[in-house]
């Protein structure tokens, strides 16, 4: 295109776009009609506030350097508007070019199980659950009834037989996570965002629910933090009542998986996974990809080693210590696994065999190390396949550079 066009090109910004200010000047442009949602900077910010669909491009760049006293090319403004940001639907005309969704690439084989329009009906019903106040007495009474029903079955759980059990527990875990998603989805629609649907896939090789509420971006922090601990929330409403029905009707195993299925679902809080701990510290300091993130911060000490200059905010220091932890997790779980267990490693497919067939076997105990021997090799071997996968990508990307 000359330069003649590219002047007197005139955007217009979609309907569909709006801006979610962060800390430290960035902003999360969002599409809620193509489900699309990027965080920008200040000046990218401030130039699409100049686009009123009536000023061209040299307008704009003539307005946008009185403003701010800032040089910018005409064709880097049209670079960023027409082939940076119109892939993401930001303006009217180009939806041809428009990046269909796509479903997060740490999430595998992803299906729907509750499409968008029936949640809808649903979640509408759960309002009253989040008003502040009356949510702090839920939390409260649902916290003490469990606490005098744990103490109470105390003794039984020194009898307690999973093999007799396997039915109910998977009933109730099953039951448990829908609300999991469910409460997502509600605190999602309780403060205006859009949800979609709720379904299941493969994280870290394991079966795992999932309600979209990718929307929430769009939220405050201290909203979407109320939307990733909603979840939790749900769930200890769900198993106070599941235990306190088992315990009026005298079934004590009820009882007891409910509150092991409560206490189970804290592991959420793990913010080194991609679960609710995961995005709570995300949204602590409005980092939306905090392994990323995370990993610049490392880089940058690497760079200080040859002399480079770099200035660290508060967030910046979380991110680092962040990272740092989460290799040092890694290296340690590695040594873990390869220097102190390394049978369940080359026997994992016969450990996997040897468990499905004691749930069946009432004669056979299950045990912490058993369940051990198939949780940690399977995070073993994510971890080693994301290695290689990774390391393949960099190398068909340095390759491709040097062609």
């Amino acid at each position: 295109m000359n330069f003649k066009k590219i002047k007197n090109r005139v955007p217009v910004l979609s309907k569909s776009i709006e801006f979610n200010k962060l800390q430290g000047g960035e902003f999360i442009l969002s599409n809620q009609k193509h489900k699309h949602y990027l965080k920008i900077n200040q000046k990218t910010y401030d130039l699409l506030c100049l686009i009123d669909g009536k000023r061209n491009i040299f307008q704009i760049q003539k307005l946008f350097h009185d403003k701010h006293k800032i040089e910018i090319e005409l064709h880097q403004i049209e670079n960023l508007l027409y082939k940076k940001l119109c892939k993401y639907g930001v303006l009217v005309g180009d939806e041809a070019d428009i990046k269909p969704y796509k479903k997060p690439n740490y999430l595998k084989i992803s299906f729907i199980i509750f499409n968008e329009k029936l949640v809808g009906k649903v979640v509408k019903n759960f309002r009253f659950l989040f008003h502040r106040k009356f949510a702090f007495v839920v939390i409260f009474v649902c916290l003490l009834i469990l606490s005098l029903l744990s103490i109470k079955n105390f003794d039984a759980y020194k009898t307690f037989n999973l093999q007799e059990s396997i039915i109910y527990f998977f009933i109730i875990m099953a039951l448990s996570v829908t609300f999991h998603e469910f409460g997502h989805a509600s605190s999602a629609y309780y403060f205006g965002a859009k949800h979609g649907g709720i379904g299941g896939g493969f994280y870290l090789f394991s079966p795992v629910y999932f309600a979209d509420v990718t929307d929430i971006w769009r939220l405050n922090k201290w909203q979407r933090i109320v939307v990733n601990l909603s979840g939790m929330y749900f769930e200890l409403i769900f198993c106070t009542l599941v235990a306190l029905i088992g315990f009026l009707i005298e079934n004590y195993t009820i009882t007891i998986l409910s509150i092991t299925v409560c206490v189970f679902t804290l592991f959420n809080l793990n913010p080194f996974m991609r679960s609710d701990g995961y995005w709570i510290v995300s949204d602590l300091i409005n980092k939306p990809n905090l392994f990323r993130h995370s990993l610049d911060k490392l880089k940058d000490v690497y760079r200080t080693i040859y002399g480079e200059r770099v200035r660290w905010s508060k967030e910046d220091i979380v991110l680092f210590i962040y990272g740092l932890t989460s290799y040092i997790l890694i290296c340690l779980f590695l040594y873990y696994v390869l220097f102190t267990m390394p049978n369940s490693i080359l026997k994992f497919p016969v450990n996997v065999i040897g468990f499905i067939k004691s749930l069946f076997d009432k004669n056979q105990e299950i045990s912490l190390i058993k369940y051990t021997e198939l949780v940690i090799p399977f995070i073993f071997y994510y971890l080693s396949f994301n290695l290689i996968i990774n390391g393949l990508k960099k190398l068909k990307n340095n390759t491709v550079f040097s062609s």
